[in-house]
Order: structure tokens, then sequence, then C-alpha cells
């Protein structure tokens, strides 16, 4: 029993260390040249983009036609994606935004009740034809 207390606290005393160190190298990071220089770095990047924007700028006024064909093919680009959606919309109909597709139903004449009766009796007929041999009669 003596030597397992010794080996826990052993065990302890390791991730003491293990922790005290893992602290140590935090401190050292937020302290210390690290982050000012991080922050410089940061800085260096927002001006590098800024440059590289400059580049492109120049690069466009010396060759302004590849610029134009590019800009002209985004705009193609977009003007089709508009004119399908507007197409689309046109074909779909009013009912389906709404969720109501069957109301949009009950007005087509072969759904009005009087010939839904008759085309139920057509239904019944063909899947259960009178001329089958186990015949089943179906009544209302």
């Amino acid at each position: 029993m003596n030597n397992s207390a010794d080996e826990l606290e052993q065990d302890v005393e390791a991730s003491r260390g293990r922790l005290d160190r893992t602290l140590g190298d935090l401190q050292a990071r937020f302290q210390g040249p690290g982050v000012p220089r991080d922050l410089a770095d940061l800085k260096r990047s927002g001006q590098a983009a800024g440059e590289a924007v400059e580049r492109f700028v120049a690069d466009i006024r010396v060759n302004p036609v590849p610029a134009l064909l590019i800009a002209a093919g985004v705009g193609l680009l977009v003007y089709d994606v508009f004119r399908s959606a507007r197409r689309r919309a046109a074909l779909t109909p009013v009912g389906a935004y709404r969720g109501s597709q069957a109301a949009d139903d009950r007005g087509l004449a072969e759904n009005q009740p009087d010939r839904m009766q008759a085309r139920l009796d057509e239904g019944l007929e063909e899947s259960f034809p009178g001329s089958d041999p186990v015949s089943v009669r179906i009544t209302k």
C-alpha cells in the first residue's frame, strides 16, 4: 500500500511538472517579442495585399483588352443566371410556392365530383376486370 502511494505521488509530481512547462510556454508566447512581431506581420500582409491590388490595376491599364473580355464573360454568366431564374419562375405554378397544389387541382375538369365518381368506377374495372377467373365484387 505504501508502494502505490509513492507511485501516485510521483505521478502527481510529474503532472505538475508538465503543467508548469506548458504554462511557461504559454507565458513566453504572450509576453516578449512574439505578439508585437505577429502584429507587425499582420500589418505587412495588409501592405502586401495593397501592393498586389496596385500591381493588378497597373496590369489592367497596360493590357485592358483581356480585362474587358473577362468582365464581359462574368457579365454574361450573371445575365444567364438571372434569365434562367426568371424563366424557372415563369414556368412554376403559382400555387407551388404556397404549398397548396391540391387547391389548384380542384379546378381541373377531371377532378369535378361527378366526373370523379366515373373515373373511380373505371379504375375499379381496370383493377378488377369482370373477365378475371377469380372475380371479386367490390361494392361502394
